[in-house]
């Protein structure tokens, strides 16, 4: 009790009647059973057809009945259902590997076991997308070229920008022809834009006014990094930095402090290697590819015709022999092997696209023809492209040739030549190199050539900037090289294309990538391997708990590393479906009792079992684990004749708790693409769902039975009333067709030849009324013994009996007839009762018991009476 102790006003909250019983649902299902895919001994609760293909899957499993089931029950007004996957199929599992295809970084599983995953593909990618930086680097200005003096050791230079470098960064000078020089700076003039730089004493170095640059020379020993500009920097992270010549440096991220302007990364340890911040490389171009299948004896092996290339032009075997790198399906690398008509990986190839990485380079122009007796105009018109002063040499049969000089001002194109074209069949094509590349030179290249950034070298260490580039169709261009005085020409017959380029910096994470017959569904990206950075791939969130086709594994392959970062995934175990079992059911009727909704329970699948004893087996589990938890089974029949099914009831199933139905179903396939239009079905799901819908429509107290049946096609048999006159009395239920009123559930009985639980709706009358009094009631525990207690009982259980009489579930005229509460000393309890903590309560309730015989009687009247 409250003491109130100094004045004021208090509120206090009083119960303001008994309280109420809340009617149980009646109207959920429980179905156990095998299903394609889905958690496995889970009760997992869906309210629809197409929330069950989400999670389960939309075909059915071979020769299993539940998805049809499912689908049987939404169609007829059912509102939710429990689905227990009871089978103990296998589970699909991939390996994720380094890149020494040895070591396994994570496992990846499929999220449900069965063959269905098999239509799975998962791979791993490098993702470079989540930032970006970039090291110092900035173009000199130059009116003309200068020098670096051999005997000079401070040079101030003007350039495009200071942004991101400071004095005593240590840089370098890069141009195009020459070593890169070290310096260090000395100073630095923002307003002017100009760097004084110290320079160790070396070689004369000559500064190109359109090709000199100074960049951030990062130490080998250095263990902070200073971008000129950078984002998406996490601790935890993978700082790749790739230099434009392909060379890769990596370090673990520890820290980040931002500037203004850029950001200093900590690393927790060396780069141990130089890292400049841009330098004058071959140009490295990608290139795509699908590999339809495998053809190489090796499966680690691709010979580079087999592969279907889909870039236009179609890259040559030239344009192929200064390759870089490939990655295949999966994240798989590989590279050229040494004659570079191959490729090669450290595990089998599986087929899909493939992207290679090239170094470009231009090809001096040659081509397999077939050119009959030509005319020199015709060759004038077909190779108009050809600079003049450029020879064109004819190839053919028995080492026959001839050169022709391009000149557009002769009548028919060309200098005088010893003999005419016309004379011979002609098989190839060569134009040699010009004497001046400022004129021109026409070369075969996969890429165009970009003037204005680009510089070819046309002799080993002669680099020309490209003044102009024309296309002419294919991968045929005329490149001009800049020049006031001749350029020549080396005779490789290959010309490197050189530009300048920064060195990227990004956050090294991955992508894992989900396809299903073979069309992306998934794809999870910025991953990090790092347990302490904010996108570790493990977390939730990110690939666990999103996707509902595969789970991540914890890290396996010990400490990640720059180095051993996921590479490429390979298939571990294939999934497979293994057919159910009853150990397998019987545990998922156990599993259903940690779920306090269902009220009603089937099992279709115990028709797959053709053993009676097996039937019987599964059947004795549902009926026993129902009795027990107050549920309503619906047990579906075998498709036997009316003898064989009245026996196989009354030796299989004896319970209060159970109903029969017969015989099966047929429906439409759910299967579109299958060959079979029709199949057929048990019918308890067809049946739960003709429950759920007369408790909606009429209460539970009204006989499931005389409602159509909707979803199907047909039945299996056509009962008449002579055959029903056999199975009725031994509690199998039918389902009959009528004419003009459909299929419809013609019985009610349960599956006990007690005759007090004859009826379905008795029996599941007084489940309702048990399960709400018991879940309502609970405040009493622990509550005074005395009068008072007793009669809010009462009160409360007389209060719902009368909404249930009231709605015509109760028999009688009035409520004194269709009920009775007792509760009390002297009532249903001794003193002795409530001393040992007892509150007896005895409840008795007329249930409405169905007209399953409605009876005529007809007689003549006499006029007199």
């Amino acid at each position: 009790m409250i003491s109130y102790q100094s004045p004021g006003v208090y509120i206090e909250e009083v119960a303001a009647g008994p309280q109420p019983v809340t009617a149980a649902p009646t109207s959920v299902v429980a179905i156990v059973g095998a299903t394609r895919r889905g958690p496995v001994q889970e009760p997992t609760r869906i309210t629809g057809w197409s929330e069950f293909q989400t999670v389960f899957g939309s075909r059915p499993v071979a020769g299993g009945y539940t998805a049809q089931a499912v689908y049987g029950f939404f169609e007829n007004g059912g509102p939710a259902a429990y689905v227990v996957r009871a089978d103990d199929s296998v589970r699909a599992t991939w390996e994720v590997l380094r890149a020494d295809d040895t070591t396994v970084e994570f496992g990846v599983e499929a999220t449900s076991p069965g063959s269905w995953a098999n239509e799975l593909g998962v791979a791993v990618t490098l993702d470079t997308t989540a930032g970006s930086g970039v090291l110092y680097a900035s173009g000199v200005v130059l009116a003309t070229d200068g020098t670096l003096t051999a005997g000079e050791q401070q040079k101030t230079l003007t350039v495009q920008s200071v942004v991101g470098v400071a004095a005593g960064d240590p840089v370098q000078i890069v141009t195009v022809a020459g070593a890169p020089r070290p310096a260090t700076v000395d100073s630095v003039d923002t307003p002017g834009s100009r760097l004084t730089l110290s320079v160790p004493a070396g070689e004369e170095l000559a500064l190109p006014a359109k090709a000199t640059w100074v960049v951030a020379a990062v130490p080998s020993t250095a263990l902070t990094l200073r971008l000129a500009a950078g984002a998406g920097f996490q601790r935890g992270d993978v700082l790749s930095a790739v230099t434009p010549s392909m060379a890769r440096v990596s370090a673990v991220v520890d820290g980040m402090t931002a500037g203004a302007p850029g950001l200093t990364l900590t690393l927790a340890s060396q780069v141990n290697q130089v890292v400049p911040g841009g330098e004058f490389a071959v140009r490295v171009v990608r290139l795509t590819a699908d590999l339809p299948q495998p053809t190489s004896p090796d499966p680690k092996v691709v010979p580079l015709s087999a592969l279907s290339w889909k870039d236009t032009p179609v890259p040559e075997t030239g344009d192929l022999e200064t390759g870089h790198q490939a990655v295949a399906a999966g994240g798989l690398t590989g590279a050229w092997e040494k004659a570079r008509t191959r490729l090669e990986f450290p595990a089998a190839v599986p087929a899909g696209p493939v992207e290679i990485d090239v170094r470009l380079a231009a090809r001096q122009f040659r081509e397999t023809v077939t050119l009959d007796h030509p005319s020199r105009a015709s060759l004038a018109e077909r190779y108009s492209f050809v600079p003049n002063g450029t020879v064109l040499k004819l190839s053919g049969a028995g080492g026959a040739t001839l050169s022709l000089t391009r000149d557009s001002a002769a009548a028919d194109g060309w200098a005088t030549a010893a003999s005419d074209p016309e004379d011979k069949v002609w098989t190839e094509v060569e134009v040699l190199k010009p004497a001046d590349a400022t004129k021109g030179i026409v070369v075969r290249c996969v890429r165009p050539p970009e003037p204005g950034s680009d510089f070819i070298e046309l002799a080993p260490g002669k680099r020309h900037a490209i003044a102009r580039a024309e296309h002419q169709g294919g991968n045929v261009h005329v490149i001009a090289v800049e020049g006031t005085s001749p350029v020549t020409v080396g005779d490789t017959g290959r010309y490197p294309l050189f530009a300048f380029r920064t060195t990227t910096l990004s956050p090294l994470r991955f992508a894992l990538k989900v396809t299903e017959r073979g069309t992306e569904v998934e794809s999870y990206t910025q991953l990090a391997v790092h347990p302490d950075h904010p996108r570790f791939y493990q977390k939730d969130g990110f690939v666990n708990g999103v996707s509902p086709r595969i789970t991540v594994g914890p890290p396996t392959g010990g400490a990640l590393t720059p180095q051993v970062l996921p590479r490429f995934v390979r298939p571990k175990v294939a999934g497979s479906d293994r057919p159910i079992t009853t150990a397998g059911l019987k545990k998922g009727f156990d599993q259903l009792e940690r779920v306090a909704e269902p009220a009603m329970v089937i099992c279709p699948d115990v028709l797959t079992f053709t053993d009676t004893l097996l039937q019987a087996d599964v059947v004795g589990a549902m009926t026993r684990h129902c009795e027990e938890f107050r549920r309503f089974a619906i047990i579906d029949a075998p498709a036997y004749r009316d003898e064989a099914l009245a026996e196989w009831r009354s030796s299989v199933v004896n319970s209060v708790q159970a109903a029969t139905y017969a015989p099966h179903l047929k429906m439409v396939n759910l299967e579109a693409d299958s060959v079979e239009r029709i199949v057929t079905v048990p019918p308890s799901g067809f049946v739960a769902g003709v429950f759920a819908r007369t408790d909606r429509e009429r209460g539970v107290h009204k006989a499931p039975a005389n409602e159509r049946v909707s979803g199907i096609v047909g039945s299996v048999e056509d009962y008449t009333q002579r055959r029903q006159d056999l199975l009725n009395p031994a509690g199998v239920n039918l389902i009959r067709a009528f004419p003009g009123r459909g299929t419809r559930v013609w019985g009610a009985r349960t599956s006990s030849d007690d005759v007090l639980w004859r009826y379905v709706n008795v029996r599941r009358l007084f489940n309702l009324i048990e399960t709400s009094v018991e879940r309502s009631t609970n405040w009493v525990v622990f509550e005074p013994n005395t009068q008072d207690t007793w009669l809010r009982i009462r009160v409360s259980v007389e209060n719902f009996l009368d909404q249930l009489f009231r709605s015509g579930a109760l028999a009688g005229t009035s409520p004194e007839q269709a009920y009775r509460v007792r509760v009390g000393l002297g009532e249903t309890m001794t003193e002795t009762d409530v001393d040992l903590g007892l509150v007896i309560t005895e409840v008795a309730v007329a249930p409405a018991k169905p007209a399953e015989f409605v009876i005529f009687r007809f007689s003549h009247k006499r006029l007199t009476e």
